[in-house]
């Protein structure tokens, strides 16, 4: 098991590496349709920039696990000894069924998020969804529902104002006009 959750991010790794790559590629067809030094490629560029290196983050992570297993089961007598213990210690914390209804209830989330922006608008979209989102992903017994809401609102106004006036870009403005 252990050994397929390595290939899968090997995989993941590699195509990613690609994707980020051609979509930097991309962003050179952009048509430039405004003055400022900031363009339409910005944040293509920003976002292939970010999945590359956190492409090769994982692929030398894989490696070195890789290197590392491979290290640590020399020594030992059985093979799938060594995989039995290893696939116990995946993921203890959170049992399979409650992975999957996290993926689909922030699927959910994010749908929610964007048909509801511009009617709402950016600020108040954002911070209601970044305050779920923690509330759902934060561990039951370590909640902290003030720093939630402290870091929702914090995120949300600060991405507002460098797009806005850093980017020169409008975000959605919803019920605040």
């Amino acid at each position: 098991m252990p050994g397929l959750l390595k290939i899968k991010d090997l995989i993941a790794a590699v195509l990613l590496l690609i994707l980020s790559i051609a979509m930097y590629l991309m962003t050179f067809h952009f048509e430039r349709l405004t003055v400022s030094q900031i363009g339409p490629d910005f944040a293509p560029r920003l976002t292939a920039g970010g999945i590359f290196v956190l492409s090769l983050v994982l692929l030398f992570q894989t490696l070195l696990d890789w290197k590392r297993a491979k290290k640590e089961n020399s020594g030992k007598v059985t093979e799938g000894h060594a995989e039995q213990e290893q696939a116990e210690v995946v993921d203890e914390d959170t049992p399979k069924a409650e992975r999957y209804r996290n993926v689909a209830l922030t699927t959910g989330l994010i749908l929610l998020y964007i048909y509801l922006m511009p009617k709402l608008g950016f600020l108040i979209t954002t911070t209601v969804y970044l305050f779920v989102q923690f509330c759902l992903l934060g561990q039951k017994k370590t909640r902290n529902f003030l720093l939630f809401t402290f870091l929702s609102v914090t995120t949300a106004v600060v991405v507002y104002y460098v797009f806005r006036f850093g980017f020169e870009l409008r975000l959605p403005d919803g019920i605040l006009g």
